[in-house]
């Protein structure tokens, strides 16, 4: 049995926590690239803090932030295929990302963290690694620096489809040869041949 297999059967239900920040919308990119890579569903939650936090008074518009990163999660979700539920609570971050996590039973949990400074960590981390604690469901997070789930390296120069897992990878010409040798990636199907096609390079 493929390992691929047996990951997509691990992660049905995906949890992407946020908190409208930029950190959490990185988090989201990466969590819906996972999701469709799975087909699995995304819950997509936003928690607000209940009263004014020091953070709060950092950012102009914490709600209107959350509201605007759900409403793309979905949009986004909508365009690539992935099914995604969206709600906002206030409360405690940690034990309400950490109680929603259970009342939806989901697999896995994805969060924003930060490699900054100490202030950036006192902010993101402290959430996420409560999360990690109490959560009964594994939890990854996301830094500053990681890409969306499949994005495809600098120097792709072919686009490859896989009609047997539906999935569709921006790749090298190295990673093309190895593809034709071993198969999908995804779901070790055979290469099709005409499953590669030419990317267009902007000169």
């Amino acid at each position: 049995m493929s390992l691929w297999y047996v990951v997509a059967g691990m992660y049905r239900d995906i949890l992407i926590a946020t908190d409208g920040s930029e950190l959490g919308q990185r988090a989201a990119d990466h969590g819906l690239g996972l999701a469709r890579s799975l087909n699995a569903t995304v819950h997509g939650l936003a928690v607000l803090s209940e009263g004014v936090t020091t953070r709060d008074r950092i950012r102009a518009d914490p709600e209107g932030e959350a509201e605007a990163t759900l409403k793309e999660m979905k949009e986004t979700g909508d365009t690539e295929g992935v099914a995604v539920t969206t709600e906002i609570r206030s409360g405690d971050p940690c034990d309400t990302i950490v109680e929603y996590a259970q009342e939806r039973d989901v697999d896995l949990i994805i969060m924003g963290t930060t490699t900054g400074g100490r202030l950036d960590r006192l902010f993101h981390g402290s959430t996420t690694q409560c999360v990690s604690k109490k959560s009964a469901a594994p939890v990854l997070s996301v830094g500053e620096t990681t890409q969306p789930v499949f994005a495809g390296p600098a120097d792709a120069t072919y686009q490859f489809y896989c009609s047997q897992c539906d999935s569709s990878l921006k790749i090298t010409t190295e990673t093309k040869e190895a593809l034709e040798e071993k198969g999908c990636i995804l779901c070790g199907g055979p290469a099709a041949s005409d499953a590669f096609s030419k990317l267009e390079v902007n000169k």
